[in-house]
């Protein structure tokens, strides 16, 4: 049972002198303080509940639990005379508004004496917890005698007063365990399809995919991340999920596309100095999948392929990984110790020596595992772990996995570039075959395109499949025409270089389509194609949205229903010309001579708070759904955030003000 408990207070810059009731009943080294509060107009640092010294000469003996108007949420442990100064803190932790109300966040902080530990927890989920050799408890601020809701008393003078508002404030003296703050205090704002400790065993997630499929499951995808939240190079597997109820419930991740030469492991990266910096350097990874099915039923994704130690930076680009022979491409390799590529894998996975045109003994299966005289070759499996001075370990584990011609220890290695994977499901995700690697469109000597993730498009009345990729200067649709069986290129020029130029579509009527995408010019633009994607207009940008240089993934789904008796289109992206931040619905309703009118738009949460990489669908039930990075994922501040994909469902009423 608390031995407090308040509120609601009403704060507007005034805080709330709760002394009398509070400092007596904290006794003992160890205290738990619930606080449940709304602040979707916050000031930019504001105290939620503060313990001080007041008087004159000790400013900087209080405890405060505070938060930011970016949504991050910290805790402050300060005692001049015993030579304490901490702040814990962690980013993108916080609702502002969701559905044009304030938010109410229910917050934990455990003050643990025995354990040394200092943990705050977020409708229900932990968001850090930290070890200090020196422990304060909360009644050990020396000569405190002011506890305030919504303030810090310094020196007499309220200091990070609130606006905003406390519905409860409980005091336990006592550690409420992680089980006990998850059964007693969890929100329900939003769904997290992946989360940490899942099935997949990642502790982080990016990209996220949303597809609805023909017989109403509505499936999910993601980046599951085991090296923070790094791109490649990186170990990084494709999972999927899906939902038989609108979204309600989803089931237990499985992947897609995933290497075994490094084990999927449950590590928190550091998010301090250089070591945050810090990426996995020898593992083969997926990255940025994309979903379509076609009318027949197939699922088909697509996903980056690096192999081990390559990423975006340091892909070779002059290089695309196969050899042509005989009017064929071949996927090439390189024996360890040679200096050049003289093998390649010829028709059922064979092995030549290319100097010969001889097979060798050894075959490549359809997992691109090796084989010698038919028998798998193994490696030994990495893990990685962070010693006393947060340097990183890769080492072998001593388990043995198949050799893979994608990984650091195989006896053959693919050329270090990118590559585009492709796979497919025949029951709606639950299970998936495994990837092939699509030919090099831009010729041998350049390297794939890269993936804009999210959705394909299956034109409506054709059996047309689309993807967008992009490369320095042009974007690149890859199409197909029987299920993802093959695929051919159309190339769409556009007015800059080495730009991320992640792009999706949509069908605006038959055989019109309207690619949205990322650019350098802290625009949106678009372009068109009027023969279902054979040729694309020049480009367009939007004014209605506003972005950084440097820009965001942007995803867009035509909704089934007329608005205001037109076609319509529904555009997700941030807003905001300092990070990913500023989250918005945009619905835009379609004229007859295929301009968009972009009537209503609706904010996600507060314009400060972090919004990135997002997907949209379009549920069964005409609602949408909106799966997304709760956080900016630019930020070097914001690196490694668990937990921060988000999944809600809106009402198309809700978007429509």
């Amino acid at each position: 049972m608390p031995v407090y408990q308040g509120g609601p207070y009403i704060l507007t810059n005034t805080g709330i002198d709760v002394s009398s009731g509070v400092l007596d009943q904290i006794q003992g080294d160890s205290q738990s303080i619930v606080l449940k509060f709304e602040a979707n107009k916050p000031n930019a640092l504001q105290a939620i509940f503060g313990i001080s010294n007041s008087s004159s000469g000790y400013r900087n003996n209080y405890f405060d639990i505070f938060m930011r108007d970016s949504g991050e949420l910290g805790v402050e442990i300060r005692d001049t005379q015993k030579g304490v100064n901490y702040l814990f803190s962690r980013p993108a932790s916080l609702w502002g508004e969701h559905k044009g109300k304030a938010v109410e966040n229910t917050i934990v902080f455990t003050a643990n004496s025995v354990d040394r530990t200092y943990t705050m927890y977020v409708d229900g989920k932990c968001i850090f917890s930290k070890k200090v050799d020196l422990f304060v408890p909360i009644k050990g601020i020396t000569g405190q005698d002011n506890a305030m809701i919504g303030a810090v008393n310094r020196e007499g003078t309220q200091a990070f007063t609130m606006n905003g508002k406390v519905n409860q404030l409980q005091i336990f003296n006592q550690v409420l365990n992680a089980d006990e703050v998850l059964e007693r205090y969890s929100g329900a704002n939003s769904k997290l399809i992946f989360q940490s400790g899942d099935a997949t065993q990642a502790n982080y997630f990016r990209i996220p995919v949303l597809y609805t499929l023909n017989n109403n499951r509505v499936l999910a995808s993601v980046d599951a991340r085991y090296g923070g939240t790094h791109d490649s190079r990186s170990k990084i597997n494709i999972a999927t999920s899906y939902s038989d109820d609108n979204g309600a419930t989803w089931s237990t991740p499985v992947f897609a596309m995933k290497f075994d030469d490094y084990e999927e492991q449950l590590i928190e990266w550091p998010r301090e100095g250089n070591a945050k910096n810090l990426q996995i350097n020898g593992s083969a990874s997926f990255i940025d999948s994309a979903i379509v099915q076609d009318k027949n039923g197939k699922v088909v994704l697509l996903a980056d392929v690096m192999p081990a130690g390559i990423g975006n930076n340091n892909a070779n680009r002059s290089d695309s990984g196969f050899k042509e022979i005989n009017g064929k491409y071949y996927l090439k390799l390189k024996r360890n110790k040679d200096s050049t590529y003289q093998y390649t894998v010829r028709e059922n996975g064979v092995v030549y020596n290319d100097n010969t045109n001889q097979p060798t003994n050894y075959r490549v299966n359809e997992k691109f595992e090796i084989l010698e005289n038919n028998q798998p070759l193994t490696v030994e499996q990495y893990s990685v772990k962070f010693d006393s001075n947060l340097s990183l370990q890769e080492y072998h584990n001593g388990k043995h996995v198949p050799m893979n011609v994608f990984y650091k220890d195989s006896i053959f290695k693919v050329a270090p570039t990118n590559y585009i994977g492709v796979t497919s499901s025949l029951d709606n995700g639950e299970t998936w075959a495994a990837f092939k690697l699509l030919p090099p469109f831009l010729g041998i000597n350049h390297n794939a395109t890269y993936l804009s993730p999210g959705q394909g498009l299956s034109l409506k009345n054709s059996n047309r499949l689309i993807f967008a990729t992009y490369t320095s200067g042009q974007l690149t649709y890859l199409v197909s025409d029987d299920g993802g069986a093959t695929f051919t290129k159309r190339s769409a020029r556009v007015p800059f270089t080495n730009a991320t130029a992640e792009a999706q579509m949509v069908e605006l009527r038959e055989g019109v389509i309207r690619t949205f995408f990322r650019t350098t010019t802290g625009k949106i633009a678009y372009m068109t194609s009027y023969d279902s994607g054979e040729t694309w207009s020049g480009v367009s940008y939007l004014d209605i949205v506003r972005q950084t240089s440097y820009g965001t993934q942007v995803s867009v789904i035509k909704y089934s229903k007329k608005i205001d008796g037109k076609d319509a289109v529904i555009l997700s992206t941030p807003n905001s010309t300092t990070g990913r931040k500023g989250g918005q619905l945009w619905v835009g309703l379609i004229n007859s001579d295929d301009s968009i009118e972009w009537r209503y738009h609706y904010n996600v949460d507060l314009p400060t708070y972090g919004y990135a990489y997002s997907a949209l669908t379009e549920l069964p039930n005409q609602h949408i759904g909106l799966f997304f990075e709760k956080y900016d994922s630019w930020s070097r501040n914001e690196l490694h955030l668990s937990n921060v994909v988000h999944y809600v469902d809106l009402e198309m009423n809700e978007l429509l003000k």
